[in-house]
């Protein structure tokens, strides 16, 4: 989430990746927090909006409008919902293997 928010606007096939891999992340925690089978490609937008309707539809706009106005606030401000619906952002000795 941090390099979206920090990736220029200007630099599109970056910002538009972490759009991506940011509606992923949140989508798999969300769906894990309430319980629900989560989906890939078509399928989780679905997964997600039965999963949590009203903070799934947050994160689907806000991955919207990233691809479409290249505003990646809405985005940002929707995973951060998630993350303080299970806890806290992780900042420090994160490691992804």
């Amino acid at each position: 989430m941090d390099d979206l928010i920090d990736t220029p606007s200007t630099i599109r096939y970056e910002q538009l990746a972490l759009a991506d891999h940011t509606l992923r992340e949140a989508a798999h925690l969300l769906t894990a927090r309430h319980q629900a089978w989560t989906g890939i490609c078509k399928w989780l937008p679905g997964r997600l909006l039965s999963a949590d309707p009203a903070l799934g539809r947050t994160l689907l706009n806000g991955h919207q409008h990233v691809a479409e106005l290249g505003d990646k606030a809405a985005l940002a401000a929707a995973a951060e919902q998630v993350l303080d619906l299970i806890g806290d952002p992780l900042r420090e000795g994160y490691i992804q293997r």
